[in-house]
């Protein structure tokens, strides 16, 4: 009866009737939401519950069981649960919680997948940088270490200092406005890269600010 109200409502179904079943079946598959009663034959539902969560993390996991005490709950919810629903239920109510984590799911995959086009990636050792989809670039070993020293810091945000520091010059005898003039030589081979021109932001009175997803390598 479920399994034919989640197909009914636009979902793709397999239907198992115990986990050691889950690999024969479903393994290898992905997977947006997993629905799990606890009283299974062999491995029980927490401990699949908690194997689950484990191998596939960003899937959402609903228990759905007869055992409603707080107890039982709480340990549900502490193995990986996202829900944990008692029976009796309504089905439109169990179509609705699937329905939620499986838009749920749909977010996540998109944020991840833009996180993944926009983020760049800078090969130290190389000395270039760039984006999937976008030719590298090529930097010199200055502005290379303080990209490197901007995916470091806290917030990607590093004061003046910091930027004369990681160059090796001393600030007090090297004029900021220098400093300045390798910040926008950067910015502009950045943009060249496919980072938008904000990439660099001023922050008055103390440095800069990386406004990138940048992976080191």
């Amino acid at each position: 009866m479920v399994q034919q109200a989640l197909e009914e409502a636009g979902h793709q179904v397999v239907a198992l009737s115990c986990a050691e079943e889950l690999e024969d079946e479903a393994g290898g598959q992905q997977v947006d939401v997993f629905l799990i009663d606890l009283n299974l034959p062999g491995e029980d539902g927490l401990s699949l519950t908690e194997r689950l969560r484990a191998a596939y993390p960003l899937a959402g996991l609903i228990v759905v069981t007869a055992r409603s005490g707080l107890k039982d709950k709480l340990e549900g919810y502490a193995r990986g649960a996202d829900l944990y629903l008692t029976k009796p239920l309504e089905v439109p109510e169990l179509c609705a919680a699937v329905a939620a984590l499986g838009r749920r799911r749909e977010r996540v995959d998109n944020l991840l997948q833009d996180q993944n086009t926009q983020r760049f990636t800078l090969r130290q050792q190389h000395m270039r940088i760039g984006k999937a989809g976008q030719a590298e670039v090529a930097l010199s070993a200055s502005e290379t270490s303080i990209l490197v020293a901007f995916s470091r810091a806290p917030g990607q945000r590093i004061a003046y200092w910091q930027i004369a520091e990681t160059l090796g010059l001393d600030l007090e005898t090297y004029a900021k406005a220098s400093l300045e003039v390798r910040i926008v030589r950067l910015r502009k081979k950045l943009v060249e890269a496919g980072a938008p021109g904000t990439c660099i932001e001023s922050v008055r009175g103390h440095g800069y600010q990386l406004c990138l997803s940048i992976q080191v390598l």
